[in-house]
């Protein structure tokens, strides 16, 4: 169910199990709507697409939570994150964000891209009734997005009767991915190991 059209960054943030950090994509509850390797080729057709790893420190998980604001939380220790190259260049890294509306969870890809804007987001998941589901010209409000102030519900985020939580749930989530992969684009990339 794509709920926008054109994003262009993913970035794989679900939480794990309690100390773990952050885990990938698993089978969620609730009603599915796209898997994590159908929401990649979605967001990126005809492209090359490199899962990575990236450890946070407490230094960058303190400056994470910084950028992403007050009252959202950014306890990861772990990153997944999909960066997809077309003809060597990468043109966008994927997101994978799991989190609780209510009392179940949901499942979005956020596809951020070079300008560490938010090109796409796709719901996955969503364990709660489909009635709080927001409808897709909501969500493409996210387009073109960048971390600041002003994103987020009664910013430059409007809000939607009937489905606050999720609203507020999916724009927390939003400052959340930008936020790490802020902090994850300014960390120095290790070389990989030989023999890879």
């Amino acid at each position: 169910m794509p709920l926008a059209p054109a994003l262009v960054a993913l970035l794989c943030l679900l939480p794990a199990p309690a100390g773990s950090g952050t885990a990938p994509a698993s089978a969620p509850a609730g009603k599915v709507f796209l898997t994590q390797e159908e929401a990649l080729k979605l967001a990126f057709p005809d492209c090359v697409i490199e899962r990575r790893t990236v450890f946070l420190d407490e230094e960058d998980r303190k400056r994470a939570a910084e950028l992403a604001g007050k009252g959202v939380d950014v306890d990861r220790r772990v990153v997944y994150l999909y960066e997809a190259r077309r003809a060597d260049k990468v043109v966008g890294t994927a997101y994978f964000d799991a989190h609780r509306v209510r009392t179940m969870d949901e499942v979005l890809m956020f596809v951020v891209d070079g300008e560490a804007r938010i090109q796409r987001l796709e719901m996955l998941s969503f364990g709660e009734p489909e009635e709080y589901i927001p409808r897709g010209k909501w969500y493409a409000q996210f387009e073109g997005k960048a971390l600041s102030d002003d994103l987020r519900l009664k910013g430059a985020i409007k809000g939607v009767s009937g489905a606050t939580l999720t609203a507020t749930a999916t724009a927390d989530a939003a400052r959340r991915t930008l936020a790490l992969h802020a902090v994850i684009a300014a960390k120095p990339r290790r070389a990989a190991p030989l023999g890879r």
